[in-house]
């Protein structure tokens, strides 16, 4: 008897109409008779097929003479490499820092500053960098330009190192004020200066727009501390020795505290509505700068007479209760919001819980956590958003009880592969392979690979390969069924085993290999994270494919063998009968029937009309997926947007002073170091090394002039901002604005050594009265000398430069113990050389006006290297830090998150052409994912989407996902004995409909119950899953369908296949 014909288009016995005997021919082109009762089911199943290549034979030989021994090292291969990763690498995966990993590394921006902060590591760690003169050592711990360094935090946590974000507001003071042995008050305009990191709970009126107009509200607001802590509170409490615990700073607190009574329940209505009247009027001082936090508070207007109220206009001599206590510079600060002054109104309330202790974070999160789902009103207010503190550990614990839900997926999958296969046997042990696969993976991706970092994104492999596993498993037991009925009930299992391994893995291949390509195309992203989990995707997938070729057909073989015939039948149930195989070989399941005889002929009958309506959503999805916008938040998000924790990070936190992320960026020009990302890009926590630049030398004419130059250049650029302007006169060392606040080494050198001999003297700079560039004018002043002074700038004499830098850097460590821009290394020769800039820009800008600053920057720094150029290699080096770390984020998400997805699609493309060799179907199964693609796209976007971090995941996978069912059909296209066009589709639908379609509900179930996870990454993926096999399954049956009925390739010659006697 003959077979069916697995061949490709024009490669032999290809079999077209002309070929058929006549009877078979009658009613033949019309779609809707197709393959019915003018052409019986076994005419397209019993014709000559190509031999099986004689290498897959002699394996599929092997595989039947000697299963257990296929299936015992198959065993031990995942048994070993599951172990081996663990006994390898020591560590284990550790998902506390979530956020580890997505920095853009390799990038100018990323070099910039993680140079620099390797240059202030050096400086107050490593001893070898100074700003002394003389190569004194630094004080440990130190600062410099407002940024501390923790050398005492473990290498690894570089992040934590730096006490205060080079970023935060300027306008801060030292210190916490005890308010009358109850609260404290912190001076602090941003959460980033505060240390201690409080529990913050936001509050807001259900009834009405202002919290002040319901007393009850404000009292019981004040319980709320006590509610959260429940035995803990007795620690949050003052004493007489200093304020290390305190009570909550809530409105009902401070009005008590105002008003001077003795506790919060104290307080009436009449009380908040004279509090809050004070508080309109003092809000005014607070929005003029005025209102600022008092070291020495007034505190009662008959005590303004010790202040110099001759100034009229002076805040504190008009309204010296709004200095009281600082009362009304906390409310106004941390516990009303911004809008206060303008509005008039408290829509939202803040308290904040003073923390010194961030193991209770997780206690306080579960107490806050069932308060916000039961919504429980305390007076007219409720809390809608919160911080407490620990938020990466909380994550951890739910990413660890997120993938529960892997749980259900792999019970409801197990049964549809029960289902499916009509075996208990191969069903529980393939799901064995499907979770081993796992840890083979882990295995390889640990221990051969090596590779350092294993994020949380990498857990999402537990779904993928649930999907991919089970839909691999379908296709072969599909195979393996419709073997059967292609080659006769007399067939071996050798010979059975040889058809299916050549027919169903070749399909696999190009599916495994087009997605693992596509997850591995990641390994190109600038995102850690994202390398890793594409690496670890794609190891996935192939280990899968592989256990494909080993494990299940031994496990097959082991069945048809010993167990099928004592199996108890899964048959009793009348719904199975759906995919067993037939008694009659020559009779086709149930739903292969119903693919070939009822929707086909649909999907054929309906072509044009298929193509109109799914080409043109695809066109329409195509546009609305281009106008994906990038993150307009730097917030790492977690949970999902309606966690109150995310609410109070994306929604409430900027609506308070205190805890805002708006703040303005400065600009730091480094000169001496290599500003490149020399570290280990697969590694987060490795920052690189520093390396200077031995042939620094600014003392040339040219280099002095220049760098002078390149300080006019940024000063006039739109983007500047002086700093004089922005701070207040009465803030500590505000007075040396253009010194500490703005740095410019060079121009200070030159107002130095310029200043008359004669006018130098030994002053007390810190009494002397001046501000801005008054003060610059005094220092060039200090100390009385008679060098280094009356020069003509610049210098010509290198030695006369070393000299006056030593001196001028000696001076203000002396008077100020800081470095005013000239590093030195141990021998004092200069190291590096800094600038030091603010700017009107925020780092949390538009995407559009940050390109423009950037692009401003580069030129600024273009034009400095055009005027030192010759002056030796360190010119080529110089480089700018500043808070664009959001930016550049952005950037690589929009640059990376599209260049994977053209990789995948180049890889795709590849594959589907190498393995199909025909042009044809391989544009026509490119244009079905290309649309499948836009269509997902396009959903994420009409759902609100950004392209985050999560966002740029999706669309480089996206691609390998929707391979999968394009690839499936094209492959069983091509192997059509039949090469007319509607033949071969309904040969097509019959032998994958059934693969194609379970494979769709498995992967579809995996993503469903993903989106009940509490974590956003896991919620966003399922959705993407979902979206992607609804789509996938869609366009595959309705738009490549008929695509292929309409203009699928037809040989244009082949030999007659042997008609049957």
């Amino acid at each position: 008897m003959s077979g069916e014909l697995p061949g490709t288009l024009g490669s032999g016995d290809d079999v077209k109409l002309s070929d058929l005997p006549d009877n078979k021919l009658k009613g033949l082109r019309s779609s809707t008779q197709l393959m019915k009762d003018d052409i019986p089911a076994t005419a397209l199943d019993t014709h000559n097929h190509h031999p099986v290549p004689e290498t897959i034979q002699k394996y599929a030989n092997f595989v039947v003479k000697r299963p257990a021994l296929c299936l015992s090292a198959s065993v031990f291969f995942m048994l070993f490499f599951s172990a081996i990763g663990f006994i390898v690498r020591e560590e284990t995966p550790d998902f506390s820092e979530a956020d580890a990993g997505f920095d853009a590394r390799g990038t100018d921006i990323y070099g910039a500053n993680i140079q620099w902060r390797n240059v202030v590591k050096e400086a107050f760690c490593d001893g070898s960098l100074t700003y002394f003169s003389d190569g004194e050592q630094m004080p440990k711990n130190g600062d410099f330009l407002g940024i501390s360094y923790n050398c005492n935090q473990p290498d690894d946590d570089e992040d934590r190192r730096l006490q205060v974000d080079e970023g935060s507001s300027i306008e801060t003071f030292e210190g916490r004020r005890l308010n009358s042995n109850r609260m404290c008050t912190y001076s602090a305009r941003s959460e980033y200066e505060d240390m201690n990191l409080p529990f913050q709970i936001i509050f807001e009126p259900q009834s009405s727009d202002d919290i002040f107009s319901d007393v009850n509200s404000l009292i019981q607001m004040c319980n709320i501390e006590e509610e959260i802590m429940g035995i803990e509170t007795n620690i949050w409490r003052c004493d007489t020795q200093g304020c290390q615990y305190c009570e909550s700073r809530s409105l009902g607190n401070h009005i008590s505290l105002y008003m001077s009574k003795g506790a919060c329940s104290e307080i009436t209505q009449a009380d908040a509505d004279s509090f809050k009247t004070d508080l309109m009027t003092c809000s005014q001082h607070f929005a003029q700068g005025q209102l600022v936090f008092q070291e020495e508070s007034v505190q009662s207007q008959e005590d303004s007479g010790s202040l110099d109220c001759t100034d009229s206009d002076d805040a504190r001599c008009l309204n010296p209760e709004c200095f009281r206590d600082n009362t009304m510079f906390d409310v106004l600060n941390a516990v009303v919001p911004k809008d206060f002054p303008t509005t008039q109104k408290a829509s939202y309330a803040k308290v904040i819980i003073m923390n010194d202790d961030w193991g209770l974070g997780k206690f306080v999160h579960k107490n806050l956590l069932e308060i916000f789902n039961s919504g429980k009103l305390y007076g007219d207010a409720k809390i809608v958003g919160y911080r407490s503190g620990g938020k990466m550990k909380i994550f951890t614990d739910q990413l660890l009880a997120d993938n529960l839900f892997s749980g259900g997926a792999f019970i409801v999958v197990f049964f549809i592969l029960w289902f499916h296969t009509t075996s208990g046997f191969i069903a529980t042990f393939g799901f064995v392979q499907i979770i081993l696969n796992l840890g083979v993976a882990y295995g390889i991706y640990m221990a051969v690979f090596y590779l350092p970092f294993f994020p949380f994104l990498n857990l999402v492999g537990i779904f993928v390969v649930v999907g991919i596993g089970a839909d691999d498993i379908f296709v072969f037991m599909d195979s393996w069924k419709q073997s059967l009925v292609t080659l006769g009930e007399e067939a071996t299992l050798e010979d059975r085993l040889g058809l299916v391994l050549y027919r169903a893995c070749g399909s696999m291949f190009i599916t495994s290999l087009t997605t693992a390509s596509a997850f591995a195309a990641n390994a190109f992203s600038l995102i850690t994270s994202l390398k890793c989990f594409g690496v670890y995707c794609a190891i996935v997938v192939i280990v899968d494919f592989f256990l494909m070729l080993s494990y299940v057909p031994a496990l097959v073989i082991i069945y048809e063998r010993t167990l099928k015939k004592h199996a108890a039948c899964c048959q009793c149930c009348k719904c199975c009968t759906y995919c067993a195989i037939p008694k009659d070989p020559s009779k086709l399941r149930p739903t292969e029937t119903w693919f070939r005889d009822t929707f086909s002929p649909m999907v054929l009958k309906l072509k044009f009309p298929l193509l109109a309506v799914f080409g043109g959503f695809a066109v329409f999805m195509g546009f609305k997926s281009s106008q994906l916008p990038r993150p307009t938040t730097s917030e790492f998000q977690l949970f999902k947007s309606e966690h109150p924790m995310e609410v109070y990070d994306l929604q409430l936190k900027d609506k308070f002073w205190y805890g805002t992320t708006t703040r303005s960026m400065y600009i730091n020009f480094v000169m001496g170091v290599e500003g490149k990302d020399n570290g280990n890009h697969w590694d987060p926590y490795d920052r690189g090394t520093l390396n200077f630049m031995p042939d620094l030398d600014i003392s040339s004419t040219t280099a002095q002039e220049a760098l002078v130059q390149l300080c006019s250049d940024f000063r006039d650029s739109d983007f500047y901002i002086d700093s004089c302007d922005i701070l207040d006169k009465a803030e500590h060392n505000s007075k040396y604005c253009k010194v500490f606040h703005e740095l410019c080494p060079m121009e200070l050198l030159k107002k130095w050594v310029e200043t008359p001999c004669n006018s130098t003297e030994n002053l007390d700079i810190n009494s002397y009265d001046c501000f801005g560039d008054t003060c610059v004018n005094a220092l060039g002043k200090l100390p009385q000398r008679s060098t280094c002074c009356g020069l003509t700038f610049p210098i010509a004499d290198s030695a006369t430069f070393n000299t006056c830098v030593d001196t001028l850097s000696s001076m203000a460590t002396d008077e100020f113990n800081r470095g005013i821009g000239f590093w030195f290394n141990s021998n004092g020769k200069i190291s590096a050389y800094t600038t030091y800039f603010r700017t009107n820009k925020e780092y949390n800008n538009p995407y559009n006006e940050l390109q423009t600053f950037y692009e401003g920057l580069i030129k600024i720094k273009e034009d400095f290297q055009s005027s030192t150029a010759g002056l030796g290699g360190w010119v080529d080096e110089v480089f700018f830090t500043s808070d664009l770390g959001f930016f550049d984020l952005q950037r690589s998400l929009g640059v990376g998150a599209y260049n994977s997805a053209g990789l995948s699609f180049a890889f795709a493309f590849v594959v589907l052409v190498s393995v199909t060799r025909n042009l044809i179907m391989t544009v026509l199964s490119l244009l079905t994912i290309v649309c499948i693609v836009c269509c997902v796209v396009g959903i994420l976007v009409i759902d609100g989407w950004q392209l985050n971090i999560i966002e740029s995941v999706i669309i480089s996978v996206a691609v390998g996902m929707a391979v999968d069912f394009a690839a499936h059909f094209s492959h069983s296209y091509l192997h059509s004995p039949v090469k007319e066009r509607e033949i071969a589709v309904t040969f097509m639908m019959k032998t994958m409909g059934v693969s194609v379609l379970t494979g769709a509900i498995t992967t579809f179930i995996a993503g469903f119950f993903m989106i009940f996870a509490g974590t956003l990454f896991f919620y966003q993926f399922g959705f993407f899953m979902m979206m992607t096999m609804a789509f996938s399954w869609l366009y595959s049956n309705l738009f490549l369908a008929p695509m292929m009925a309409v203009m699928g390739p037809e040989a244009s010659r082949g030999s007659k296949v042997k008609q049957d006697e």
